[in-house]
């Protein structure tokens, strides 16, 4: 029984006690007559000796049955543990499986060196027999094992000796270990979303479009078995899709401070608001008198454009007497050059525009020099310009906005003197935005189309009035295209085949397929039948009926957000139950497969 215990060495052991060392004559004849007594009593008693080596051999797995429920620790501090421990300590099948070898591989090496007799080179091959071998039992050894202790517990739920799990339990324990596949705590889940509900509002959002890629493919799993929540999941999925568009046009118009609102009766509110604040500025600066400076005297000499402007001017009675120079005809030469900037970029006349918008900039800037000019007349410009500028500003946002690049979009702004110019404009180009939501199919998924184009980001970073806007805008486009890949995950495509995977993660491999892997395994195909043991039985055996199924869908396709609050909280109990599971788990596969590991040297010796 000893030789079992010690991996083969307890001979060895016996000789250096007897003679006080562990080398030398005296070592070797001790060493031999304890052999000779072994070999001895395997001759005399056989099915004695093979028994005691067995019991012995087992003693590691006894050990972990044993300390299994012991292990695990408290509750407590699992409930503040964080995501990566959490995750760590729900380890799946495979990952045991994979400890299982090394502990095989491990405890087969030391039983078949210490079995060898003679000198180095023996028992470098007994360890490596013995390390191979122990490496294919000590990693089947968890399977095999699990595979049993399930089968068991389903033959004691039918013949209704063990009472089964309920199908909500089953429900939590499953969302629960998903969690722990995306590395995150229900507790930080919840607290995570309660504060991007907190900042960016409430979305119809569900624990499949925050809880990552695993608890989408959960939901979808659970939506392929067919179960009572089938109908009211697809219907919340279509009205959800729908209400994209409302919901980003919303977050345009409310970012923007537009609101919900004509953009004509916007843009009206804005001329009377600019116009009521401009109003003391442009009394002051028409006020001045005449403007006496060399660049106001070149501009009226050479510049024909605004000899025009004046002389157009001066049709009217009121203006007839007034030097050029007059603050009150400079106004109206201003604004008169703007007009015909404006009329040339409608005629498509894009070099004659550009050319009068170089005038206007060149003509305010002599105007309002502050040495020789009327600095306050910039600032009026810059609060109001003139109402028809403000509306060619309105248009020309509107106008191919969507075709514009960024860089085009960002020259247009520059060549607006004043911010009144560029409210409109970026007002018109949210009325081209909304336009274009509005022409989209009810179900297409918005998002991607502002996310998925580096060009489209960027143009839609110009109508904003601030970065923290157009942050939280794009924070929001995440949360819409996150609900439209959980739909397109569950109804879109033809997703057959990835819906058989996730209905055969959550229900299991049979046990033939686990017998099969492990035929494998023992031909000598090692490696082939590794992989194919862990890649059948590494989602665990677990099964699912359509009860488990409907409370699945309506746990994790719940888009009310008080809801999802509530579930999250109900699973911590149920993580902290699972990690304890898994370190028991832990346990009993350590033990079974350091004796599995000892099996094939104990055989051959």
């Amino acid at each position: 029984m000893l030789q079992g215990l010690t991996f083969n060495t307890a001979d060895e052991i016996e000789a250096a006690f007897r003679a006080g060392a562990i080398s030398g004559p005296e070592y070797q004849n001790q060493l031999a007559r304890v052999r000779a007594g072994i070999k001895q009593y395997e001759e005399q008693y056989p099915g004695r000796a093979f028994t005691g080596e067995l019991v012995g051999g087992l003693v590691p797995t006894a050990a972990a049955l044993i300390a299994a429920p012991f292990t695990g620790g408290a509750t407590g501090p699992a409930a503040v543990a964080g995501a990566t421990r959490t995750a760590a300590a729900l380890p799946g099948l495979g990952t045991n499986i994979l400890r299982g070898m090394g502990y095989g591989a491990a405890s087969g090496a030391a039983a078949g060196a210490g079995g060898a007799e003679g000198g180095l080179g023996n028992r470098a091959l007994g360890a490596t027999i013995g390390g191979g071998a122990g490496l294919v039992f000590g990693g089947a050894a968890p399977a095999v094992t699990s595979a049993v202790g399930t089968g068991g517990r389903k033959a004691l739920e039918a013949t209704g000796l063990l009472q089964p799990v309920d199908a909500a339990t089953k429900a939590q324990e499953l969302i629960a270990k998903k969690l722990a596949q995306e590395g995150i705590s229900p507790q930080e889940l919840a607290m995570r979303q309660a504060n991007i509900v907190k900042t960016l509002g409430a979305r119809d959002e569900t624990l499949a479009d925050i809880g990552g890629e695993s608890m989408r493919r959960l939901a979808r799993g659970s939506m392929a078995i067919p179960n009572a929540a089938q109908t009211d999941v697809r219907q919340m999925l279509t009205e959800r899709a729908v209400g994209t568009g409302p919901r980003i046009t919303r977050d345009i118009t409310e970012l923007t401070a537009i609101g919900e609102r004509d953009i004509n009766e916007v843009a009206n509110e804005i001329i009377q608001r600019r116009a009521l604040q401009a109003e003391p500025l442009y009394k002051q600066a028409l006020s001045f008198g005449q403007v006496n400076s060399f660049a106001i005297d070149n501009l009226l000499k050479k510049s024909k454009d605004i000899q025009n402007a004046l002389s157009d001017a001066r049709r009217l009675p009121q203006y007839i007497d007034l030097p050029d120079n007059d603050m009150i005809l400079l106004d109206k030469a201003y604004k008169y050059v703007g007009d015909m900037a404006n009329e040339a970029r409608k005629s498509g006349k894009g070099s004659r525009a550009s050319d009068l918008d170089n005038l206007r900039v060149s003509l305010l800037n002599a105007i309002s020099d502050k040495d020789t000019g009327v600095p306050v007349y910039r600032e009026a410009v810059k609060v109001f310009a003139d109402e028809s500028l403000l509306k060619d500003a309105l248009e020309m946002g509107s106008k191919n906005f969507l075709k514009k690049t960024p860089s085009a979009i960002s020259k247009e702004l520059q060549k607006f003197p004043g911010d009144a110019e560029r409210e409109m404009y970026r007002l018109g180009a949210v009325q081209s935005l909304r336009d274009e939501i509005y022409g989209m199919r009810e179900t297409a998924n918005i998002a991607d189309k502002f996310l998925n184009n580096r060009e489209m980001r960027d143009r839609m970073k110009t109508i904003f009035n601030s970065t923290g806007e157009y942050e939280a805008f794009v924070k929001n486009l995440e949360r819409e295209r996150q609900m439209a890949v959980t739909r397109s995950r569950i109804e879109g495509g033809s997703p057959t085949a990835p819906i058989q995977q996730d209905i055969a993660e959550l229900q299991g491999p049979s046990p033939s397929e686990v017998i099969q892997a492990g035929t494998q395994m023992v031909r000598g195909d090692l490696i082939g039948g590794g992989m194919s043991m862990m890649r059948q039985l590494a989602p665990r055996l677990q099964g699912m009926n359509e009860n488990v199924a409907e409370s699945i869908s309506r746990s994790v396709l719940d888009p009310s957000f008080a809801q999802q609050q509530q579930f999250l909280m109900s699973l911590t109990p149920v993580m902290d139950e699972l990690r304890k599971r898994a370190m028991q788990q832990q346990v009993r596969a350590a033990g079974t497969s350091t004796t599995a590991g000892q099996l094939v040297p104990g055989l051959l010796d």
